[in-house]
């Protein structure tokens, strides 16, 4: 059995109201949510999830929708260095989507094999209104995939001969995509922003973690929300109803230990899975 273990990696902060990503609840509740990447290990291969911001996403301090954000390339760097590696050790780069938040930094990594879903590339050059407006992509990204040297565009879903599932989960862009990593424990997911948070997954969720640990309460979703949680940027609701509908279907089992999100406190402060 091919077993890896996830580490998740700090690439800054952003600072968001809460409600902006859960469906208006709670929206004087400002926070600062992570951005992450993951690193996969076999004992083989180094596998890189999302690449994080570029620098030139933050301008005076602030990043996507006008918030407060930390983060950059330095930080890749500083995250990868932690465990001991340099870009040129990262055989294998996955994209669970092409927003400036999870692409920035995809030159740091021009040698290695690179995976994105077909229809990923299709919306980052011809976003809607809505997604140019907020700055949704980074408009170096088209730039930057030119100059990567190894190219894998995936059209679905897809198992690769490493263990590693590669699932498309349209409804926050058209290509996302989530990948199921097979470790001892068991089937984690990680679902990029397609939910950006758990509590989309689990609505009724009462308390939050925050970074550092402090448990905070949260306002779970009157029963007229269920069973998911859509936040202002899915962009079709009809697609990320099937894709939510595929997680939960996914999962080694329904619950919230097994999702690893984009976004989510919890996960960078536990920091090891599998």
């Amino acid at each position: 059995m091919n077993h890896w273990t996830i580490t998740a990696l700090d690439y800054g902060t952003i600072t968001v109201p809460k409600g902006n990503l859960a469906a208006g609840l709670d929206p004087d509740l400002i926070l600062d949510f992570p951005y992450m990447g993951y690193l996969l290990q076999n004992g083989r291969q180094n596998v890189l999830v999302d690449t994080g911001i570029h620098e030139d996403n933050i301008v005076d301090g602030m990043a996507w929708g006008g918030c407060p954000a930390k983060g950059g390339s330095r930080y890749v760097l500083q995250a990868l260095e932690k465990e001991g590696l340099a870009p040129k050790d990262i055989d294998t780069v996955l994209y669970t989507h092409l927003h400036n938040d999870h692409a920035g930094c995809a030159l740091l990594f021009p040698e290695a094999k690179t995976y994105f879903q077909k229809d990923e590339l299709a919306n980052l050059l011809n976003p809607l209104p809505t997604q140019k407006i907020r700055s949704d992509f980074d408009k170096r990204t088209p730039g930057d995939l030119e100059q990567l040297k190894d190219i894998y565009m995936v059209d679905g879903d897809l198992v690769l001969p490493n263990g590693l599932e590669l699932y498309k989960l349209p409804g926050h862009t058209l290509g996302s995509m989530a990948i199921i990593v097979p470790t001892q424990k068991g089937r984690y997911i990680l679902t990029g922003d397609i939910p950006h948070l758990f509590i989309s997954l689990f609505p009724k969720t009462d308390k939050m973690e925050l970074l550092g640990g402090e448990v905070i309460d949260i306002t779970p979703a009157p029963d007229n929300m269920m069973p998911y949680l859509f936040n202002s940027v899915i962009y079709d609701h009809y697609a990320a109803f099937d894709s939510f509908n595929k997680l939960k279907a996914l999962a080694e089992s329904f619950e919230p230990e097994w999702y690893l999100t984009g976004h989510d406190m919890w996960v960078l402060n536990r920091r090891k899975f599998g």
